[in-house]
């Protein structure tokens, strides 16, 4: 694949971010554009897609300023047509990240969108009359994150895949599980950083990975443009067909929103204003560590010190009733032995 670098100047297309949380809502508010991003991500054929009006809005002040941003966590339900042709409702829930902190967040919105539930009528057996009932909808999140999570792979993404194993036989359930597959989840992660690992030979001849990659260029930080990072520098020409909605819905954020460049640098004040937070956080942790140590090993050594003045006396008691067994044996008398021993007249009878 021709790399960008080598393309004149007006060969660019210059877009938003989509990194940003406003750029983002803006593009996924496109029910086509949506539909596009989240069929590449899954690889399910989506019928029919709803935009949640539930997903989450965090109001966010920093502390050092008056300036309120809003934080997206986006949900969406999704009719999705299987290979066999029989369809399926799930709920799709995507995160972005800038920040490794933000996994308390993730799990407190995992949580609550595995509690969805879909109405559905069933025939009871007995009565043969149409019943209504409460179903589990199947969750898959997908995070999209700036900053990898691990080292071992280094890949684009990560993707965990329910297994039903039999621990004995271990032999693999084949078939749906309403008791498994409703308390457990896929679950993609998309590493941005590791856009630049990935090479031809990693895709090409997979349509879905091809898709996949072409798909998630288009969030490549590498391709900040030098003089506005709330911009990139793509080139059209490296980009599918498939595409051309995304491409042409974030070319015209800008027109559909005045004050995308302000909401922008919003967004990078509380994100410095969050790193700058978890920095001191980090560093009294560490303050706290340090002196959490120091008071363990005083203890340490308190103890150790407590133990062998212990062991002294107890050796010292020894050496006394040692004495003392042997003056009585010599006949000595009960006052001589206390003022010799030091010990009391009870101690000196109980040895006898």
């Amino acid at each position: 694949m021709k790399d960008i670098k080598q393309n004149n100047k007006s060969d660019y297309i210059v877009i938003p971010n989509p990194i940003y949380d406003v750029v983002f809502k803006y593009l996924m508010e496109d029910n086509l554009s949506a539909k596009i991003i989240l069929s590449t991500l899954i690889n399910e054929k989506i019928k029919k897609l709803t935009f949640r009006p539930i997903s989450h809005a965090e109001k966010i002040q920093g502390p050092n300023s008056d300036k309120k941003i809003k934080l997206f966590h986006l949900d969406f339900t999704a009719l999705i047509e299987k290979p066999n042709g029989k369809e399926e409702l799930i709920m799709i829930e995507i995160q972005k990240a800038n920040n490794a902190g933000d996994i308390f967040r993730f799990k407190q919105y995992i949580c609550a969108n595995f509690q969805q539930k879909q109405e559905v009528e069933i025939t009871n057996p007995k009565t043969e009359a149409i019943e209504k009932i409460n179903k589990p909808i199947r969750l898959i999140p997908i995070f999209i994150l700036n900053f990898r999570i691990e080292n071992e792979v280094n890949d684009l993404i990560i993707h965990t895949k329910r297994r039903k194993i039999g621990v004995f036989k271990g032999i693999e359930l084949q078939k749906n599980n309403d008791f498994i597959d409703n308390l457990s989840f896929d679950m993609l992660v998309v590493q941005l950083p590791n856009l630049s690992k990935i090479k031809d030979n990693d895709y090409k001849n997979d349509e879905y990975k091809t898709n996949l990659y072409h798909l998630l260029r288009l969030f490549d930080q590498q391709a900040k443009d030098k003089d506005n990072r709330h911009r990139l520098l793509i080139v059209k020409t490296l980009f599918p067909k498939f595409l051309e909605r995304i491409i042409n819905r974030l070319k015209a954020a800008d027109a559909d929103n005045p004050n995308l460049e302000a909401q922008m640098n919003a967004e990078d004040e509380y994100l410095a204003e969050l790193i700058r937070r978890d920095n001191e956080i980090s560093y009294f942790k560490q303050e706290l560590e340090k002196t959490s140590e120091k008071l363990e090993k005083e203890k340490q050594r308190a103890e150790e010190e407590r133990l062998q003045k212990e062991t002294a006396k107890q050796k010292e008691l020894e050496a006394k009733q040692k004495l003392a067994k042997k003056m009585i044996e010599y006949g000595e008398k009960i006052d001589e032995i206390m003022q010799v021993t030091d010990l009391s007249k009870d101690e000196i009878i109980k040895l006898m």
